[in-house]
């Protein structure tokens, strides 16, 4: 029976329309007049519809883009990334070498910004005064950017998001639809912001262990604080209760921005190809798998790797290179000597060498050939890009001496192109140490004569010839920094083959011991036999 079933009340919306219209044409206007400086609602007081209805006229509530607001943001952001960017240009950090780390240092700075932008007219004007604006983990930011670019690019980085964290206080209004925050707040978000991230940012400089991570926060939050007090002291309203909500606030917003950086740099670092001291730290570790490696197929290799790495780590710190990378760059330098070990002399344990019977071009294609290697194993093990940097850049364009000079006997007409390495020559200074440190203890371990006056002749000549060659061009080494390293491989390979005396045969208290395997003390001096029968004893044993 359903669809029998038909209504016969239906809504004349035409009609109601017309009636709703007529009864409103009935009501009287009413005029309310808003003067300029009109006070519309108190604190605490109800908003009803004709509070509602003010605030629509007047615009307050209404989300009009003011192009004077919009022209000023986009001046100041021009400004912004114009600083930063002509920074990288200019100081040509280290750190930032390609587009992806340029995209990581643009996202890691907007990303306290968008925050902030969303977060502070929550909690500004602060009337209560519980200073929870200061909560926000904004130091987080240049503290990633120091792990895994530059220092010196973190720093500028917190300079220059303290002040835009400032300039958005000036629009909370616009948006939070209440009174201006004070001019003590906005210097207050600037020291906070500016300056608590930089001791932060001391801290993390090329730390080696997550805990710097979180001591790095607490340097954040002590540095915050001191900000906050300095401004409570010229604060007409301070109360006493103000020194422990400050406390509260920066302490949660520097330990949230330690924690947060620790939390994330290895995922950022991972996502945009850069190098992370975890990474470097892990590679180092002797029992890694392609060290590992090196060590059972390439023994000679793996302990000259060892020593140059300890050669040019205390050279790099003394003149401020990384010595972390720098040492695993050692480690690995020489990977692709594993796949023809018995090719290079320090794993020939035998004394025979294949290259006897070769001639010195064949020689070189071989010798050359752990370059290529190298690059593929690292590759393949998914090493960094600067790890993998050491293994060409370490021999740069050289010769391989030796060959091309056994050739050069034959044929001094010989083309020194069949003995070259394809290079590129040293890129920074981290693998332009190893190439020294390389060729030092190479020189150093094939002469006769390794006391101190020829060492220091050895170093000399080898750094005088790597420049001379124009090996060094492009890795920013200083003659300053020459000199500091000279002097530290001078003392490390003197440390290395110092002299040591003679050990005199045993006594015969000791073979008489030894014989009875009996402990020190357990034979005295005088129950020994006389010289002459003591011989005959032995030789009768």
């Amino acid at each position: 029976m359903r669809p029998l079933i038909v209504s016969t009340l239906v809504v004349d919306n035409d009609k109601t329309a017309q009636a709703q219209a007529a009864a409103r044409a009935a009501v009287p206007a009413e005029q309310i007049n808003i003067q300029k400086n009109d006070v519309i609602l108190d604190a605490g007081s109800r908003v009803d519809g004709v509070a509602i209805e003010k605030l629509q006229q007047v615009g307050l509530l209404s989300r009009r883009v003011d192009w004077r607001n919009v022209a000023a943001v986009l001046l100041l952001s021009v400004i912004a990334a114009g600083a930063v960017a002509g920074f990288v240009y200019v100081m040509q950090p280290g750190g930032i070498t390609s587009e992806r780390h340029m995209i990581a240092l643009a996202l890691v700075t907007a990303a306290p910004l968008l925050a902030a932008k969303f977060y502070l007219p929550l909690v500004l004007p602060d009337e209560q005064r519980h200073f929870l604006a200061f909560m926000l983990p904004v130091a987080a930011a240049p503290i990633l950017i120091a792990a895994l670019l530059e220092t010196e690019v973190a720093v500028f980085v917190a300079a220059v998001v303290g002040a835009l964290i400032a300039f958005i206080s000036i629009f909370l209004p616009d948006v939070s639809l209440v009174a201006a925050i004070s001019s003590t707040d906005t210097v207050r978000l600037l020291l906070v912001y500016a300056f608590g991230p930089i001791a932060g940012i001391y801290l993390v400089h090329r730390a080696d262990r997550l805990s710097r991570y979180l001591t790095a926060g607490i340097a954040v939050s002590v540095v915050s604080y001191l900000a906050l007090v300095t401004t409570w002291f010229i604060d007409a309203d301070r109360q006493a209760a103000d020194l422990g909500w400050m406390a509260l606030a920066t302490g949660i917003g520097g330990i949230s921005s330690g924690v947060l950086a620790a939390g994330t740099f290895v995922t950022v670092g991972v996502l945009f190809g850069v190098t992370t001291r975890v990474q470097l730290m892990e590679l180092s570790q002797l029992n890694a798998p392609l060290l590992r490696r090196l060590q059972d197929e390439a023994p000679g290799t793996f302990h000259h790797s060892i020593i140059v790495g300890n050669l040019a780590e205390r050279a790099a710190d003394l003149i401020g290179a990384d010595p972390l990378l720098t040492r695993v760059g050692c480690y690995y330098h020489d990977i692709g000597k594993v796949m023809q070990p018995g090719m290079y002399i320090e794993n020939q344990l035998a004394g025979i060498s294949p290259h006897d019977e070769m001639s010195p071009e064949e020689s070189s294609i071989v010798i050359r050939q752990h370059v290529a290697n190298g690059l593929d194993l690292a590759r393949k093990a998914r090493l960094p890009a600067r790890v993998q940097a050491f293994i060409p850049e370490h021999h740069g364009t050289r010769l391989v001496t030796y060959f091309y000079r056994t050739a050069a006997e034959d044929d001094p007409a010989v083309d020194p192109a069949q003995f070259q390495y394809p290079g590129p020559r040293p890129q920074s200074r981290e693998t332009a140490i190893v190439m020294l440190a390389d060729s030092t203890e190479a020189m150093i371990r094939s002469s006769a004569d390794r006391s101190p006056d020829r060492i220091d002749r050895l170093v000399d000549e080898v750094l005088a010839e790597r420049l001379s060659e124009g090996q060094l061009d492009d890795s920013d080494l200083t003659l300053r920094d020459l000199r500091t390293i000279a002097s530290s491989f001078k003392g490390t390979m003197r440390a290395v083959y110092h002299p040591r005396v003679a050990y005199p045969e045993p006594t015969p208290m000791e073979t008489r011991r030894r014989m009875l395997r009996l402990p020190i003390g357990a034979i005295r001096a005088e129950t020994l036999p006389p010289p002459e029968s003591r011989r005959k004893r032995k030789f009768e044993q």
